[in-house]
């Protein structure tokens, strides 16, 4: 087996321990659980692991043959969806509804108890971290700055016209254009740095929205910047910045509205 494929193992392994976990919880916590929906949560447990390993395998092949950054982020969309929906089903096959139905009429009536409130805003801080950050990192490939020289030294390429008028001996007007290119080098810190300021800075727009505490995002937005001032003077880095931070902050915005609505 190849690296990639120890890799999903190793992920479908940790969602099996989750929900092994999970279940234990529900069945400690909850005094109407028995130990035959204990039984039907650990299978349930085994069979979605399984399956998120068969979901995941599928969308690593298809996105081999997947180009474009927007595909790759729609088919990463639908891999995620596939997720959800292999869950819920199975969890209700197996449990006959015991494990789905109630938190699902909850979360639409707004009934929902304390336990399923913490799980749900849990899920939302995973995807906050994890799940924008790997949504984010497709969609910006093709417009992070070039670190083939050597990792962690990135090349950025800016190209301007200049248009310049003279005049001739004879009276003549003259119009030079130019076109100038020039390349920027600097050392920027590692990947995984970048990858963990945008986890922390979802999770707090996140928990700063359910404190309903909004204008902490001005302030949030001001330290981020502050860190990267020198480099905006370079046209591709400060579209990249600004494209990355937006697109990170919208999706900081939605998840911390939908976490405030729960509480």
């Amino acid at each position: 087996m190849d690296r990639k494929g120890g890799a999903l193992l190793r992920h479908a392994f940790v969602h099996l321990l989750f929900m092994f976990a999970a279940g234990l919880f529900i069945f400690f916590t909850d005094p109407h659980s028995s130990l035959r929906l204990l039984g039907a949560l650990e299978t349930a447990a085994i069979l979605i692991a399984i399956a998120h390993f068969a979901v995941d395998a599928a969308t690593l092949r298809l996105g081999g043959k997947l180009q474009r950054p927007g595909s790759r982020a729609l088919l990463f969309l639908l891999d995620q969806a596939a997720h959800l929906f292999l869950i819920l089903f199975l969890l209700r096959l197996l449990t006959g509804g015991a494990a789905v139905s109630g938190g699902l009429e909850g979360l639409f009536s707004g009934n929902l108890s304390v336990s399923e409130k913490a799980a749900a805003t849990l899920c939302i801080f995973i995807w906050a971290t994890s799940g924008a950050g790997t949504l984010l990192a497709i969609l910006l490939k093709n417009i992070a700055p070039d670190d083939q020289l050597e990792e962690g030294v990135f090349r950025i390429s800016d190209e301007r016209t200049e248009i310049k008028t003279k005049y001739a001996i004879s009276g003549r007007e003259e119009t030079e254009i130019t076109t100038v290119k020039t390349e920027h080098y600097f050392r920027d810190s590692p990947e995984k740095t970048g990858k963990t300021i945008g986890m922390l800075e979802r999770s707090l727009i996140v928990l700063l929205l359910m404190i309903r505490l909004p204008e902490g995002l001005a302030f949030l937005a001001a330290i981020k910047t502050l860190t990267r001032f020198k480099q905006f003077d370079q046209k591709q880095f400060a579209e990249y910045y600004l494209i990355g931070t937006l697109s990170s902050a919208m999706i900081g915005i939605l998840l911390g509205v939908a976490a405030a609505s729960l509480w």
